[in-house]
């Protein structure tokens, strides 16, 4: 039963996460990326805006399943605990490769990013989830602590933000200049940040991302308690429309922000999560009917392989600079494929198709090794 719900609704899961990070991550023209493919500058979401605490809540959802797994075969919580910090520390190390590629240089490499925050998440969201386990044997008290620590870290955070003084500004500052987020950074990390003087994931705002691991961690737990499968989905809808009620709510006062990663924005993007996990449960368990599924949960299984593949690929490959001979000018592989083998067909729509073809891409790939039961987890 959990494997069935690791292999099938968990993996397309993330199939559809990586799937939209790829595009988000690869536009074929960057002068020509459809709006909703564009990070919001900063109050408000796009699509592209829900990859990334998606892919934080699906990894939430993962650990109750995974341990649980784990646990049942014999291992023990300490070989657990061991296998959560090996991994944990692979994934940091692997953000850290993949921000100083090809130069590594240490006097200005970026430290915090994108595998670093899911490494840190995933680390304390599954060392709590391992801790209520052994305090409280009753799953839903472990739940319900679960809901009131994720609830109490939207909260600190809000206030936070909202009350401690930052030298130089007002208290309460929300925009990108003078907020506390930037402060923190730019007191113990600057010089190391995505740029001079912001960085989306930064030290701070790892706080309420790991609210949305916590939300996670109890939707996977929802998935393995001993209902009916339409009780679970019930569960499961209940619940994403509560967060998203919430989120309409809080967005007054603490606007949808992905940059701050808002209470606002956990709420909403959680609330969706769960909502999209609750479609794909019905789809794949109760309905059975998830072939025309099967491509995303081939590149779902290997997403961490992906992701930084698909990192190193944009920062190597799409670079390379090429003479065209049409224009007489040197651009960027990527560009050049762009404008000369999708821009004349694609009327205006050359960005998207380039990324498109980047997600079947990776599709092939993945198709190709999983036809041959290969799996590249990390």
């Amino acid at each position: 039963m959990q494997k069935s719900l690791r292999m099938e609704c968990i993996d397309i899961f993330r199939g559809l996460t990586i799937a939209l990070m790829i595009m988000v991550s690869n536009p074929g023209n960057p002068s020509n990326i459809p709006q909703q493919l564009k990070h919001a500058p900063w109050n408000g979401v796009t699509v592209a805006d829900l990859v990334f605490p998606f892919f934080i809540f699906i990894m939430g959802v993962v650990v109750p399943i995974s341990t649980r797994n784990r646990l049942e075969k014999g291992t023990s919580r300490g070989a657990i605990i061991g296998h959560i910090l090996s991994r944990s520390s692979l994934i940091f190390l692997l953000g850290l490769l993949l921000n100083g590629f090809p130069f590594f240089d240490l006097t200005v490499i970026r430290i915090p990013g994108v595998l670093q925050r899911i490494a840190v998440v995933y680390l304390v969201s599954a060392l709590i989830y391992i801790l209520l386990r052994s305090v409280f044997k009753k799953e839903t008290l472990q739940i319900n602590v679960q809901l009131l620590t994720s609830a109490l870290l939207l909260i600190l955070y809000y206030l936070l933000l909202k009350y401690v003084h930052v030298p130089g500004y007002e208290r309460g500052v929300m925009d990108l200049q003078g907020n506390l987020v930037q402060y923190i950074d730019l007191k113990y990390l600057e010089g190391h940040l995505y740029t001079p003087n912001w960085d989306p994931e930064g030290i701070l705002s790892t706080i309420p991302a790991l609210s949305s691991g916590l939300i996670g961690v109890v939707a996977g737990m929802i998935l393995q308690r001993p209902y009916r499968r339409l009780i679970r989905l019930s569960f499961l809808i209940g619940s994403g429309l509560l967060l998203l009620f919430s989120a309409e709510l809080s967005n007054a006062f603490f606007p949808y922000n992905k940059n701050l990663w808002s209470s606002s924005f956990v709420l909403l993007t959680s609330g969706l999560g769960i909502l999209l996990l609750a479609f794909l449960y019905l789809v794949t368990d109760i309905l059975k009917r998830d072939r025309f599924l099967i491509p995303f949960k081939v590149i779902g299984a290997s997403a961490i392989f992906i992701y930084f593949t698909s990192g190193l690929m944009g920062r190597s490959l799409w670079l390379i600079p090429i003479y065209d001979s049409i224009s007489g000018k040197t651009m960027s592989f990527r560009i050049w494929f762009t404008e000369r083998l999708i821009s004349p067909w694609a009327h205006g729509l050359d960005s998207l198709y380039f990324s498109l073809s980047y997600v079947i891409f990776y599709m092939v790939i993945l198709g190709f090794l999983h036809h041959r039961k290969i799996y590249i987890r990390l």
